[in-house]
């Protein structure tokens, strides 16, 4: 008689938990929406409900995963994607699954998760920093220059005669975008370099990414475009 009433709790327990049958776009692409450049990624190991559930690698001809993987027949449950970002950092995205439908997974390389302390974009008090930033290549030679100035309770962004009056999203890009730049690897060996350089107080800060990984230059450039400045 027992075992005849475990039995029926076991298939009504069983009978309610749902079927889900889902499947996962996974990209891997810049934080920046703006950008479209390719990012090289060797591997993401996904995890489900904090197990292995499949590891996504190179093969060895390969420098890079594809950029974009479908993955289908994914069962409910947590999902953990882990991977390594441009800064040498371990990086966690969760998906939950509880419905049967396509699930985008962004994964950035570029993104970073440390916060440098005491960043001249966001330590301005009535004062003025310049950004100069160019790069170098075989073939190329550019050149630009930005400042970011806070008066009051006000903050402006000033490109050669162009002023443009900065809300909190705006100037958290540009914070967002020195922090990068601070912490980009100083290994180094590409051919092209970029060079950042701050001024601020009468100080220079030189930071010089030799890697050909975080196309900073490209990054500002494009923002100021879209911004029209």
């Amino acid at each position: 008689m027992k075992k005849s009433i475990l039995l029926l709790l076991l298939a009504s327990v069983t009978s309610c938990q749902k079927e889900v049958s889902a499947s996962f776009d996974i990209n891997i692409e810049s934080v920046d929406e703006s950008d479209k450049r390719f990012y090289n990624l060797s591997e993401i190991k996904i995890l489900k409900n904090n197990k292995v559930f499949k590891i996504l690698k190179t093969d060895k001809y390969a420098f890079s995963l594809n950029q974009r993987i479908k993955i289908d027949s994914i069962e409910e449950g947590k999902y953990t994607f882990v991977y390594t970002n441009l800064f040498g950092d371990k990086m966690k995205e969760e998906q939950v699954v509880d419905e049967a439908k396509n699930y985008r997974v962004s994964i950035n390389p570029d993104k970073s998760i440390k916060k440098i302390a005491n960043l001249a974009f966001e330590s301005l008090r009535d004062s003025k920093v310049k950004l100069i930033y160019n790069s170098n290549g075989c073939f190329h030679h550019n050149s630009d220059s930005v400042i970011l100035e806070n008066i009051g309770d006000d903050y402006f962004v000033r490109r050669g005669q162009r002023s443009k009056k900065l809300d909190k999203d705006e100037l958290a890009y540009f914070i967002s975008i020195e922090n990068r730049i601070r912490q980009v690897p100083q290994d180094g060996g590409c051919t092209t370099s970029d060079r950042y350089v701050f001024e601020n107080r009468g100080k220079a800060d030189t930071i010089i990414d030799g890697t050909c990984n975080f196309h900073l230059y490209n990054k500002i450039s494009n923002y100021l475009k879209k911004n029209n400045l």
